[in-house]
């Protein structure tokens, strides 16, 4: 029995083979951009390898954009805290000069312009921008940071203890020159003066803080703490009671009625050391009263109540206008690290914090404390206050000088691990790609050959398919 294949199936069975050849070919053709891979149909197991390739390229490429935006931040941070910590070095070497008894008032004079000139310097830098965003102003980077007031506003002055005062008044070793402890300083209406410790609430005669405390501590007393829990047993109790009580009044007996337990510097300063003012028709300047006892001669005891006034100075006085909160920028993946991610260094972290706006002060950290400080050294040598320079102001000039280089070692740091992290992300993007290649790239040469292939097929069935077809009535019109 013979079975006729009619011409249509004839011809059905031509096309269906023809575009099989022409989906190879285009197939072929796809693969000429150098990937096997272009749908899950083509290899489900290396696509999904192939997506999770991708995803992992993409997001090395965003950390390595990340890293040069810190890279380039952080660059110019660095140099402009270099340019920072130049400047103050020349302002503690100027404290240095000024502090030589031997100066005239013309020499006091030209070395408080000069440092007056670096001081002006210094706060420009604080508002150095990288594009349209200020450096050192924290996530508030698109306000201007830093300002100097054109007035002049009654400043606190605080005493600053020196390494051994510290180790006696603190029980505290120095912490080094980045950070300084002070005491309030304050005085009464008979000109003696004070020194107030807002940590414990006790008050002190300033001669008692500067010379009698040595003799305490020949005793054999190495702190104040020591020499206050004394009692009568001790061969030395005698003497000792008579340089404390002679010198200072004990624990503090506040009568202030804004005060409550303690004394609290926010009580009656603000952040930058600015003296605040009574609710008075006539505001003044708020004073302490304490209660101070005192030991004549006999061993006779008395107390009186006294009203303190904190010592102050008129000087000009910058302000902070950013926040405390760093700039973060992610450089890898993995758990979130924001504090080894954060860029920028806010104004806290360059001028520390002073008696004013610590921990302990009530105050929220000012940004500007060394800042202030510097310019109170200034007006110091403006005064020709050879003492005082000689001690708080080399020590408040070193200080800041050595907290803006400890912010240029910070962001130093900073920037080589991000130049680290660059040159990883490098590597890892050269491991991502050679990846990508192993499971989707194509044999080129094979391509080529099999490519070619599949052309001269598809062009022969074209061409035969054109000579062995039934004519149609169109071949004739």
């Amino acid at each position: 029995m013979s079975i006729r294949i009619s011409s249509l199936q004839y011809m059905y069975n031509y096309k269906v083979a023809l575009n099989r050849a022409y989906q190879k070919q285009t197939k072929l053709f796809e693969s000429a951009d150098g990937s096997s891979i272009h749908r899950g149909s083509d290899d489900p197991i290396a696509y999904s390898k192939l997506l999770r390739y991708n995803v992992s390229k993409v997001e090395n490429e965003q950390y390595h954009k990340d890293v040069n935006n810190a890279v380039a931040f952080m660059n110019t941070a660095d140099a402009t805290l270099t340019n920072m910590a130049d400047l103050s070095k020349t302002i503690a070497t100027k404290t240095i000069q000024a502090a030589n008894t031997y100066n005239t008032s013309a020499d006091f004079e030209s070395i408080a312009k000069e440092m007056f000139s670096s001081l002006e310097e210094i706060v420009s830098l604080c508002n150095t921008q990288q594009g349209d965003r200020y450096l050192f102003s924290g996530q508030r980077d698109i306000i201007e940071p830093f300002t100097i007031s054109d007035e002049t506003y009654q400043r606190g002055v605080a005493k600053t203890l020196d390494a051994a005062q510290t180790r006696f008044f603190k029980n505290h070793p120095s912490e080094g020159d980045s950070y300084v402890y002070q005491m309030l300083e304050l005085t009464d209406e008979d000109g003696n003066e004070y020194c107030l410790d807002n940590e414990t609430g006790y008050i002190y005669t300033k001669k008692f803080l500067e010379e009698d405390f040595k003799e305490v501590r020949t005793l054999g007393y190495t702190s104040i703490y020591d020499a206050q829990s004394a009692d009568s047993t001790d061969a030395y109790y005698s003497s000792l009671q008579k340089l404390l009580t002679a010198g200072t009044a004990g624990q503090v007996n506040v009568t202030d009625t804004s005060v409550s337990d303690f004394f609290q510097v926010s009580d009656y300063f603000d952040s930058r050391g600015i003296i605040q003012m009574t609710d008075d028709a006539t505001p003044v300047p708020k004073t302490l009263t304490v209660s101070i006892s005192t030991t004549d001669a006999n061993g006779n005891t008395t107390t009186e109540t006294k009203d303190l006034s904190f010592n102050t100075i008129g000087q000009r006085i910058v302000t902070y206008n950013g926040d405390t909160s760093g700039i973060s920028m992610v450089k890898k993946n993995g758990a979130s690290d924001l504090m080894s991610d954060i860029v920028s260094i806010t104004g806290t972290d360059i001028f520390h914090t002073d008696i004013f706006d610590n921990e302990n002060s009530g105050n929220d950290p000012s940004g500007v404390a060394y800042m202030n400080n510097m310019i109170q050294v200034y007006n110091k040598v403006l005064a020709e206050d050879v003492d005082w320079l000689t001690g708080d102001g080399v020590g408040l000039s070193n200080a800041a000088h050595n907290s803006i280089s400890l912010s240029q070692t910070t962001i130093g740091a900073r920037l080589q691990l991000y130049t680290s992290v660059e040159t990883m992300l490098d590597k890892q993007d050269d491991y991502i790609t050679e990846d990508i290649t192993k499971v989707s790239s194509v044999d080129v040469a094979e391509l080529a050959t099999r490519l070619m292939e599949m052309t001269a097929l598809y062009n022969m069935s074209l061409s035969i398919g054109g000579r062995i077809l039934p004519v149609s009535l169109a071949d004739y019109l």
